[in-house]
């Protein structure tokens, strides 16, 4: 550490421990007075002076979150190139029991390297004030290794269509084990189809990427400021995807499971690019077939539209002819351009409804609620959608 100008304390030392049953990075040999002036009195020192980075991603070149990077060997001066800024570790630093500690968001990577940056005193002052920040010093320690041998497979890639929209919002890619982040945007990428030349802006980028909460689902959100008329992007260079350009959507194997590993083989999509599609979703336009009471058969849904793949996982619901929650299982068809849902128990006799939740989305983005892709120059006019969020069916007697 840094105090009036000195150099980084050169004798820290970092260690793997468990930590309120969780794995942690422990960093000891501060003395009493650093430990002071990192928990602060804003309690902000830590965050402003201590960045956590994987040893992979500062090689790559580029600015640590406005730090700077290159590392030089454990202890020793950082300098600090321009370039983009490069992801830091998701997680937080605590002060306690004479040691400062990492609780990473995400479990540590097997295998990898991992960098913790110093920053003299007076560069998070500096920073803070607007001036220019100094360099830190740097401490890397590495992961255990385990067996390498790939297992995770890209096992699905959404939308299943074959043509998509040219403002089309988002991919979702599911893999078959949890997956580690911070790799999408190395391992994702987009090119025509047709010259197999890159197309470069598609995504927006993601810090913290966007996982389910068991690491097998990512998404991938393409760049809404190119999306949405009316702003700036959008109006300079307009949409990330060309309509009638073919692309192919690239999944490399940079991509690293929980445990370090890499994904058994990369994976592709092929798409092609229609025409916007710029209107709400109106469940009105659906087509319901209703299951005769006493059955265990399906409730089928035909909608006009593929629609969201994740969303339709949790926006659609049953209710009795009383009111209650029909429990059971629904599932999405061919394209996301049906939904079925068969019921635990047979149907009741009588009128049920098909709850449609408001958040419910189609490829572009629209919802019941309003055009995503809507010019942001003009005020949303759009219709009160409450009386669109219901769908009644009889379940008639055979």
């Amino acid at each position: 550490m840094t105090q009036g100008g000195h150099e980084a304390h050169p004798d820290l030392s970092l260690a793997w421990r468990e930590r309120n049953g969780r794995d942690a990075l422990r960093a000891t040999g501060w003395t009493e007075t650093e430990l002071a002036e990192l928990k602060g009195p804003d309690g902000g020192a830590l965050n402003r002076r201590l960045a956590l980075l994987t040893s992979e991603a500062l090689q790559g070149g580029g600015e640590p979150a406005c730090s700077p990077d290159t590392v030089r060997g454990p202890g020793r001066l950082l300098r600090s190139p321009p370039g983009s800024s490069l992801p830091l570790v998701a997680g937080r630093f605590e002060v306690e029991a004479g040691a400062v500690w990492f609780m990473p968001r995400f479990p540590f990577v097997a295998g990898m390297g991992y960098a913790l940056l110093v920053y003299p005193s007076s560069a998070g002052d500096n920073a803070s004030a607007g001036g220019a920040r100094q360099s830190p010093r740097a401490w890397t320690i590495q992961r255990p290794a385990v067996d390498a041998t790939p297992v995770a497979r890209v096992v699905a890639i959404y939308p299943d269509v074959d043509e998509v929209p040219v403002n089309l919002l988002k991919f979702y890619v599911h893999f078959s084990e949890p997956m580690s982040e911070g790799r999408a945007q190395r391992a994702v990428s987009v090119c025509r189809d047709d010259t197999g030349e890159p197309i470069d802006g598609v995504f927006v980028p993601m810090d913290p990427e966007l996982w389910d909460g068991a690491r097998q689902r990512l998404t991938l959100l393409l760049d809404p400021a190119r999306i949405k008329h009316g702003l700036v992007p959008n109006m300079e260079v307009g949409y990330p995807l060309m309509e009638g350009v073919p692309f192919r959507l690239q999944l490399g194997p940079e991509f690293r499971d929980a445990r370090g590993r890499p994904l058994a083989a990369g994976a592709e999509r092929r798409y092609a690019v229609g025409p916007e599609v710029r209107e709400r979703v109106d469940p009105a336009r659906w087509s319901l077939t209703a299951p005769a009471a006493g059955t265990l058969h399906a409730l089928r849904v035909e909608f006009d539209r593929p629609l969201d793949h994740a969303l339709l996982q949790r926006c659609l619901g049953i209710r009795d002819p009383e009111g209650a929650p029909v429990a059971g299982k629904g599932t999405t068809g061919p394209n996301e351009k049906s939904w079925q849902f068969e019921p635990e128990s047979a149907w009741a006799e009588g009128r049920h409804r098909l709850r449609v939740e408001r958040q419910l989305e189609d490829l572009a983005g629209n919802s019941p609620l309003r055009i995503f892709d809507r010019d942001m120059t003009e005020p949303d006019d759009g219709p009160d959608p409450s009386d669109l969020l219901a769908l009644d069916f009889t379940c008639a007697a055979g």
